[in-house]
C-alpha cells in the first residue's frame, strides 16, 4: 500500500469521525456525546478512533474546526451569489442566516456550551470562532457594494442575533418568529 493510499484512508477516517460527533452532538447533545456513541455512529473500531482521537477533548476540539470549516465552505457556496451582481444588504443577512441556523450550527452551540466550562474546548473555540468571523467578513463583502456590505460592529450584532434565536428556537419551534426577528434586525438598520 503507497503512503497516499493510507494518508487518504487516514483523511477519510478523521472526517468520518468528526460528521459522527457533529451528528451526536445535535442527535443526543453534548452530555451524551461519548467516545463510545461516536465510535458506533462513524462505525469505526476502538482502535482507529483512538488513534485519530486519543481523547474526549482531542475529538471535541478536532469538532470545532470541523464545525467552522464546513459553516465557512457553506457560506462561500451560498455567496457565489453575491458575485453574480446582487448587492443588496437583506439578502446578505438572509443568507448568512440560513448557513448559521440547521443541524451544523446546533452542533456549534453544543459546543460553545460546553466550552464555558471545558478549558481544553474554551482555548481551541476562541480562535476558531475569530478566525470564522474573519472570513465570514470576507465571504460576504462585494467590491463596489459598500452601502450592501455588513460593518464589522453589525456583523458581530448580528452573529449575536442569530445564535440567540438558534438557542431560543429549542422553546420557540416556529421559524416565522425567526424570520420576523430578522426583518426587524433590518428594518432597524435601514
Amino acid at each position: 500500500m503507497s503512503e497516499h493510499t493510507g494518508q487518504e484512508r487516514g483523511r477519510r477516517t478523521r472526517e468520518r469521525l468528526l460528521e459522527a460527533t457533529l451528528t451526536c452532538l445535535v442527535e443526543h447533545g453534548f452530555a451524551a456525546t461519548t467516545m463510545q456513541r461516536v465510535q458506533s455512529t462513524a462505525g469505526v473500531s476502538r482502535g482507529a478512533l483512538v488513534h485519530h482521537y486519543a481523547s474526549m477533548d482531542e475529538l471535541l476540539v478536532g469538532a470545532v474546526h470541523h464545525v467552522a470549516k464546513r459553516q465557512l465552505e457553506a457560506l462561500r457556496r451560498a455567496a457565489t451569489s453575491l458575485e453574480e451582481g446582487s448587492t443588496g444588504r437583506a439578502q446578505r443577512v438572509r443568507l448568512l442566516h440560513s448557513v448559521m441556523s440547521g443541524p451544523l450550527f446546533l452542533a456549534g452551540l453544543e459546543l460553545w456550551m460546553a466550552a464555558r466550562t471545558n478549558p481544553s474546548l474554551h482555548d481551541a473555540l476562541v480562535p476558531a470562532e475569530r478566525e470564522l468571523g474573519r472570513q465570514i467578513a470576507e465571504a460576504l463583502t462585494v467590491e463596489g457594494a459598500d452601502r450592501a456590505n455588513l460593518t464589522h460592529l453589525e456583523l458581530d450584532e448580528l452573529l449575536i442575533t442569530l445564535r440567540g434565536l438558534a438557542i431560543t428556537s429549542v422553546l420557540r419551534p416556529d421559524p416565522r418568529l425567526e424570520r420576523l426577528a430578522i426583518e426587524r434586525w433590518l428594518g432597524a438598520r435601514g
